[in-house]
């Protein structure tokens, strides 16, 4: 049974020619310099975009009919699913690029992720004005730090200029923490239940208070309790 947490969810986001790949490439250098597992998604809006190429024998078994196509070489493992016409929704997503790994960064997918309040996401400008327009339009949100160049004042998020990466990557380790092993745990099913740290720290709280109500029970803080609930 799996004792890790979720992986923490990243979405930088921003206009083409933003710097987005550049915040990328430095979260990921940063995170795997302090042994994180680390993956990444990318969004391609193009709708002819393939990874696959016309005649290639993967082409063909996709072309066949197979409904995922892998390709196994001497360095690389690659599938290729065809969606042929359904979307894939968020979830889907996260199911097939955030397998086995600590951090998950995604580049792009605003459409997706907008104002889902559990992915916290950094906004890439191309000037620092850009910064306070997003905020006051308000479509982006939670937005955890601005990327851009110079410096941007009066703003509810911290700014970091491309020249400060480094503690951009400080900043979110601190924040959250990611890869260390959670204070508590839920499974369903024996299925690990995501919790943010805010519903962590409440169900901790929870339990340890009903658990202090009992007779014979002196909590400290450390222990470690198992609850199982079968039938009816």
């Amino acid at each position: 049974m799996a004792t890790t947490r979720a992986p923490l969810v990243l979405a930088v986001v921003g206009r083409r020619e933003a710097g987005k790949t550049r915040v990328i490439e430095s979260l990921v250098r940063a995170f795997k310099a302090r042994g994180l597992r680390v993956a990444t998604a990318k969004h391609v809006p193009e709708e002819e975009f393939s990874l696959d190429k016309p005649g290639k024998d993967s082409w063909r078994h996709a072309e066949a009919g197979a409904d995922a196509v892998t390709i196994v070489a001497p360095r690389e493992v690659s599938t290729i699913r065809r969606l042929r016409g359904r979307g894939l929704t968020f979830e889907d997503v996260l199911a097939m690029a955030s397998e086995g790994c600590d951090v998950l960064l995604l580049e792009g997918f605003k459409s997706m992720v907008g104002s889902r309040p559990d992915v916290p996401k950094v906004a890439v400008v191309k000037r620092p004005e850009e910064a306070k327009d997003i905020e006051a339009e308000g479509r982006l949100r939670p937005i955890l730090a601005f990327v851009g160049p110079g410096k941007a004042e009066g703003l509810g998020a911290p700014y970091f200029s491309f020249s400060e990466l480094g503690e951009l990557a400080e900043f979110i380790l601190e924040r959250f923490k990611p890869g260390e092993k959670p204070s508590v745990l839920l499974f369903f099913n024996a299925k690990q239940v995501p919790m943010n740290d805010f519903v962590r720290k409440v169900l901790r709280s929870l339990i340890l208070a009903f658990m202090s109500c009992l007779k014979g029970v002196e909590v400290r803080g450390d222990e470690r309790i198992v609850v199982s609930v079968e039938g009816d």
